[in-house]
């Protein structure tokens, strides 16, 4: 464990405040870097006094307009839903899979070689203490067995990730609650950083990185929150997104040898997560879920779920960067990069 450091190094500026009659200051800003990724995160105290700053209210109003108005002309809604896209009968007897309110379905424009969507509710729009554990975690189990389907047709689908965009600022393009899973061949970007750094620090020090980390955290208490059943929950030291909480499965890195009931446990947590965001004043959030079909030798990888908060919803605003950016750091292309030059090379003239 002692392989496991928590640096974190700081800087300063100095400034005459315009807010305080341009009064001499000196800011510390904080960098924490990741110990298994390397990656860094920046914090500033004043961030904290001038939250505002960086995080609106959420417009009630406009919340309120969108969710009378969506169920009109929502795909996810009772009335529509029969519309959504089906999987071939041989994959998924029907169609679609059921799981109380949750249903799930192959997505229309695919990111991946298996690309699902579950609905979450029947209601067009949920505060975050209404994703209750029950509905969390019958999407959940919707799209298990969409994603044993695919195991059983497909030898190749070996990268599975599961993730959430929860309103326009998380990426969302419909307001109505549902959920995503990805499986294919090969893991995108964060996805495969993840397994090298478990791999690497296996094959270094001989235990699995984040069993370390979670007894390190557990006995140091600075970060641990709780767990819930096999599944460890922590303030991310090193975050990929704002107010990020992380879960660490004890042991386990591959989904489908997970029982409902873990799953359940997951549920649990991911709800009390929401439930914390909403004390704090948010309404908008991202997840992503990693795992890994077990392979033939250890590789240290346990499943791990990152979730993280967005802006508040505001007229006029959507953000552009969903799950696949934020939790995956993969870039979804508009255009093919060659269409793209094709299309430039006239405006630079002969």
């Amino acid at each position: 464990m002692a392989a496991i450091a928590f640096e974190h190094f700081e800087d300063s500026l100095e400034l005459l405040n315009p807010l305080k009659d341009f009064a001499p200051e000196r800011q510390r800003i904080e960098v924490y870097r990741d110990p298994l990724l390397g990656h860094t995160s920046v914090y500033n105290p004043a961030i904290e006094q001038g939250l505002k700053v960086f995080l609106n209210d959420v417009d009630r109003d406009l919340v309120a307009r969108l969710a009378h108005e969506g169920p009109a002309h929502c795909v996810f809604c009772p009335d529509r839903v029969a519309g959504v896209a089906r999987f071939p009968d041989d994959w998924i007897p029907g169609g679609t899979v059921r799981v109380g309110e949750a249903v799930a379905f192959p997505n229309l424009i695919a990111m991946g070689g298996h690309h699902s969507v579950a609905i979450v509710s029947e209601a067009h729009f949920l505060e975050l203490h209404e994703f209750s554990p029950e509905r969390i975690g019958n999407a959940w189990a919707a799209l298990r067995r969409v994603a044993q389907a695919a195991q059983r047709h497909d030898p190749n689908a070996a990268w599975l990730s599961m993730h959430g965009n929860y309103l326009f600022p998380a990426g969302a393009s419909l307001m109505h609650p549902h959920f995503q899973m990805l499986i294919g061949s090969e893991p995108y970007s964060h996805h495969a950083r993840l397994a090298r750094g478990c791999r690497d620090y296996l094959a270094r020090e001989g235990t699995p990185y984040h069993r370390d980390l979670i007894e390190l955290e557990r006995a140091s208490g600075d970060r641990y929150i709780a767990a819930t059943g096999r599944w460890h929950w922590l303030a991310a030291f090193s975050p990929l997104g704002s107010n990020e909480i992380v879960a660490v499965h004890e042991t386990d890195g591959d989904l489908l040898r997970l029982d409902e009931g873990e799953l359940r446990d997951l549920a649990r947590g991911l709800s009390a997560t929401l439930r914390f965001y909403e004390d704090l004043g948010h309404l908008s959030f991202n997840y992503t879920l990693y795992a890994r079909r077990e392979p033939a030798r250890p590789d240290g990888f346990q499943c791990l779920l990152r979730i993280i908060t967005r802006q508040n919803p505001a007229p006029d605003y959507r953000c552009d960067d969903f799950y696949l950016q934020k939790g995956l750091q993969t870039e979804l292309m508009l255009h093919r990069p060659e269409t793209l030059a094709a299309g430039a090379r006239p405006f630079f003239g002969s």
